[in-house]
């Protein structure tokens, strides 16, 4: 919130592709409705036509007023567009979002990949065994652009260890697999936005410290490092799960 107190609401309008597509187009590029629209101390700040996909417009409200202008924006899209708002101070990541999503529709004949829709899709890589048994569990799951995986170890899957078995190393194994089922859903390392470390012995979180430097190159992820008696095998001293959000990271 600025020293004003006012914020800034990133709002995208998504097409709803059942309407009458003279409908949609009469009403993409109204500008002139959304400069009658914004109630209260509303004002727009910027406004950007996704052509096939909908609108991008971010208003500058008071903070009080947000709910506000969220119910009118829910009531008046006339049942054309899907509402989606994001309380933020930069458009580009969900312009980005846009282009990406109509990419993907474009190649996959107009139907949505599984996962960007709303629905969840399991995400797995050849880099990273699979569970002892079908259906125990997924190594990694995507909802829109969240993706949360599941612990990642050092393990042989025979109840030992690949490597040296250092802390240090079953960190940086962890990490290569947690990495691969990243870049299979689609993001990259720095999308990562929390990770959960789990360690037999705490005096070993320097070195999995060192391991984690090797994998990140923009701000560090938030990280939790909780010690535990046990983890799945006995050998295994390091495991660690990760959760983030495709596309938050910048891309150069």
């Amino acid at each position: 919130m600025s020293s004003d107190g006012t914020v800034l609401l990133t709002v995208l309008l998504k097409h709803d592709q059942s309407q009458n597509l003279d409908q949609i187009q009469s009403t993409l590029g109204e500008r002139a409705w959304w400069e009658r629209f914004p109630p209260g101390d509303a004002e727009i700040v910027s406004w950007v036509v996704a052509m096939g996909i909908g609108q991008i417009v971010t208003l500058r409200l008071p903070a009080d007023q947000i709910n506000l202008v969220n119910v009118e924006l829910e009531r008046s899209a006339w049942g054309v567009f899907r509402t989606e708002f994001y309380p933020t101070y930069d458009f580009v990541p969900v312009r980005e979002r846009l282009a990406r999503e109509w990419g993907e529709s474009r190649a996959g004949g107009g139907e949505p990949e599984p996962g960007r829709d709303g629905t969840a899709r399991a995400v797995d890589s050849e880099e990273v065994a699979g569970p002892p048994r079908p259906g125990m569990f997924s190594h990694a799951k995507v909802v829109g652009d969240r993706f949360s995986l599941s612990g990642m170890h050092a393990g042989d899957g025979r109840g030992g260890v690949l490597g040296d078995g250092s802390a240090y190393d079953q960190a940086r194994r962890a990490l290569t697999k947690v990495k691969a089922l990243v870049e299979a859903a689609g993001g990259v390392m720095d999308d990562v936005q929390n990770l959960r470390v789990y360690l037999t012995d705490i005096q070993d979180k320097g070195e999995v410290g060192r391991a984690r430097t090797e994998f990140f190159t923009g701000d560090f992820p938030c990280s939790t490092l909780v010690e535990v008696s046990a983890l799945v095998e006995p050998a295994l001293t390091v495991e660690i799960e990760a959760e983030g959000v495709i596309g938050s990271a910048p891309r150069t």
